[in-house]
């Protein structure tokens, strides 16, 4: 008898540190791959937004969550243009943070360069106001994917 709680103590001190190790390092990871139009908007005068333009957006969203903190990793390409179509700017940005739910401490970067040719890809000539994320095939977010990572890997401090 006394070897037999001696073993079932010896199997629950082992497995209790075990199994709250493994409870408490659950993570949930998630990547995004994106493309889609939107309308930009500034504030006139009368401190009424009105229509400036649209953007066209390549970008990769990666959000990791643990128990204690969140990480965020955004890389994009936004090609900006007037209301009539006219290309403006284009914008490669990069912007990581990482937020602890315990201190609510927040650590990061954001890098940013402008380029002056359009450089999204995947998306239409003229704003319809439309997202075609939601059609993409394994092939096109894997495009996406490389295109935006090749802008993006460039950037420095």
């Amino acid at each position: 008898m006394k070897k037999l709680l001696s073993s079932l103590l010896n199997l629950c001190l082992f497995t209790i540190p075990v199994f709250l190790l493994f409870a408490c390092s659950s993570i949930e990871k998630y990547e995004h791959i994106e493309v889609f139009v939107a309308e930009t908007m500034e504030d006139n005068k009368a401190g009424l937004y009105e229509a400036t333009g649209y953007q066209k957006v390549n970008a990769i969203t990666y959000i990791e969550e643990g128990k204690t903190y969140i990480k965020t990793d955004v890389k994009s390409i936004e090609d900006f243009y007037d209301t009539k179509g006219n290309f403006i700017k284009s914008e490669i940005t990069h912007s990581y943070f990482t937020t602890s739910y315990i201190t609510n401490v927040v650590r990061g970067d954001n890098l940013k360069e402008e380029l002056q040719n359009p450089s999204t890809i995947l998306l239409p000539d003229d704003y319809k106001g439309h997202s075609k994320s939601e059609n993409m095939t394994k092939e096109e977010k894997e495009q996406v994917k490389n295109h935006v990572l090749s802008f993006t890997n460039k950037l420095t401090k």
